[in-house]
């Protein structure tokens, strides 16, 4: 059944990603409209500073969810239950500290806070952020059942639910109050509700949850920590580079800097959740099929995503490179605009993290978190020392190249390493360097094809929301012409390529089933649509078992009564 789980997974998760899209612009613009630019630099501060309190939950959710594929590929109930209890008490825990150094870092808020003497109650404001943040962790575990599943797909329903709930709120209350408290308090109360919602359905289609009182073993529990220890690390990267640049610039530059910034990060957080989205739809069947320890084919499937996402993400990048402050100054007023140079390090952050995509997937589907430990914590120096030396100069410019330079300097060359040594193995440094080679020529291309794009915008300007969709339309028929062009006779573009010819011959029913299907065979489990079936890999008949298996795995029910069907 993965196969019909991922295409559900993506699916949803997709669909839901561009229906959240659309609430946070229509949201921010309304936000725009009624408050100041200093509460939208609060907004972000405090989403930055939460998001590095969360630092307490140390990776604990990535590692317990890696020990779920195994025993959920199996159907091993008591194993689960095991673990979720762990799980339970664990994120507990991690909500106490939530709270704890959230009070502790109260007294120095104003120490973080450049040109915010306008916003009145600072300090509830502040607590009201935390009191969400740690109520969040209460019941969220429950939902990790489903990801081992590949059932993320029912999370994600709720998800969209409440967001539009939400932002129908919020937006009454900002045109009819202009009260930021209550906007907060609605949107702390109203992502609670998943939480809750998702909760009762596990507790009632996993009783066994509830019945079992019982933690894993020594020796299990062991593991777990020790993947939770490697997972710190990795948190910590993640928190320094990710979340303190609003710091940085709320106390050496000023709120409304963070607040211009915020809007630049909606789009980027958008494009990103967009891609990671797509991802997710894999991991599941990626986790359940590395637990089965089929994995013969890995490097090749691995390839083929590869160059997936950086046609996702090159086409992106340039994209951004064109239009970014024009959809700024068309949504939110072109004094919202930075310089065309702080764009440009912008967009080029984004492209260097989206081009880490595949190797980040496979590093935690496959529990390699101890092997690069140590980089996160390298990671996160680099990124802080010289942060903290060019903004002096160079302002948020300055911020974001410290990024910049600590990914290249670290997880550019790491986690493929990490990945091709411990993962692969066989001839892994061949196909090292034969990555980089790939990843230099991808890079001079996107960086071409964006100068271009830059070039045209410049010498005719967007004025309207007429000329902005008819120069994307331009772009994408270039970018599309480039990628034919330089990469037709390659392998992964062959693959594709044979995937979509697929696509055209099936009806619309089968259409995006197919998709999904025929697009990574076997070893993200598109194809092993379940654990009884497997596959001789390059046999010539490879496609019309995939369509065999996925018939069987669209018709045939579960094979227990309760994980496998809703």
């Amino acid at each position: 059944m993965r196969t019909r789980y991922t295409l559900i997974n993506m699916l949803v998760n997709i669909g839901g990603q561009f229906f959240t899209m659309l609430l946070s612009f229509i949201n921010r613009m309304v936000f725009i409209h009624c408050l100041s630019a200093a509460y939208l630099g609060v907004n972000g501060l405090f989403t930055d500073v939460l998001s590095i309190l969360n630092f307490a939950e140390l990776g604990i959710g990535t590692a317990m969810v890696f020990s779920m594929y195994e025993p959920a590929a199996r159907d091993d109930e008591q194993k689960l239950a095991r673990l979720m209890n762990l799980y339970k008490w664990m994120y507990r825990a991690v909500a106490a500290s939530v709270l704890l150094f959230g009070l502790v870092l109260l007294p120095f808020l104003p120490y973080l806070i450049k040109g915010g003497e306008g916003i009145e109650h600072i300090t509830l404001i502040y607590m009201i952020y935390v009191l969400g943040s740690a109520s969040s962790y209460l019941l969220n575990y429950k939902s990790s059942i489903y990801q081992a599943y590949q059932k993320g797909y029912i999370r994600a329903g709720w998800n969209m639910v409440c967001e539009f709930i939400k932002t129908v709120l919020q937006i009454a209350i900002l045109l009819l109050t202009g009260n930021f408290i209550l906007y907060l308090v609605v949107q702390q109360a109203v992502q609670f509700l998943p939480n809750i919602m998702v909760s009762r359905r596990v507790d009632k289609e996993f009783p066994c949850l509830k019945e079992c009182r019982e933690l894993p073993d020594r020796e299990e529990r062991s593991g777990i920590l020790k993947n939770i220890g490697a997972m710190s690390m990795h948190k910590l990267a993640i928190v320094i580079v990710r979340n303190t640049d609003s710091l940085l610039m709320s106390s050496f530059i000023g709120l409304t800097t963070v607040g211009l910034y915020s809007n630049y990060r909606l789009v980027i957080n958008a494009l990103n959740n967009l891609m990671t989205k797509v991802v997710t739809a894999f991991s599941g069947s990626v986790g359940n099929f590395a637990a089965l320890e089929n994995s013969d084919r890995l490097y090749q499937v691995y390839k083929e995503m590869d160059f997936l996402f950086f046609v996702l993400s090159g086409y992106l990048t340039g994209g951004l490179m064109m239009l970014f402050n024009s959809l700024i100054a068309l949504l939110f007023g072109e004094e919202y605009c930075f310089p065309m140079a702080t764009v440009v390090f912008i967009v080029t952050e984004f492209y260097i993290t989206r081009m880490r995509q595949t190797n980040l997937l496979f590093r935690e589907v496959m529990g390699l978190f101890w092997n690069d430990r140590y980089k996160a914590v390298a990671e996160s120096i680099i990124n802080l020392a010289v942060s903290l030396v060019l903004v002096q100069r160079y302002g948020v410019t300055g911020i974001i190249g410290g990024t910049i330079i600590s990914t290249l300097c670290t997880c550019t060359w790491i986690e493929p390493y990490i990945f091709l040594k411990y993962g692969v193995r066989e001839d892994w440094q061949q196909k090292y360097r034969a990555y980089f080679a790939e990843y230099l020529k991808r890079l001079l291309l996107t960086a071409a094809v964006s100068a271009a794009a830059v070039l045209w915008v410049q010498r005719f300007p967007v004025g309207n929301f007429c000329i902005f969709i008819l120069d994307g339309l331009l772009y994408t028929a270039v970018f599309a012409g480039v990628i034919v062009l330089f990469y037709r006779g390659s392998a992964e573009y062959a693959a594709l390529k044979q995937r979509g010819l697929e696509l055209l011959k099936r009806n619309k029913k089968d259409f995006f089933a197919r998709f999904i299907m025929t697009a990574w065979h076997p070893a993200v489990g598109i194809g092993a649509v379940d654990n009884r079936h497997s596959f001789s890999t390059g046999s010539p008949g490879l496609i019309s078992n995939v369509r065999h298996l996925a018939d069987q795995g669209f018709s045939a029910g579960r094979r227990k009564s309760h994980p496998q069907e809703m």
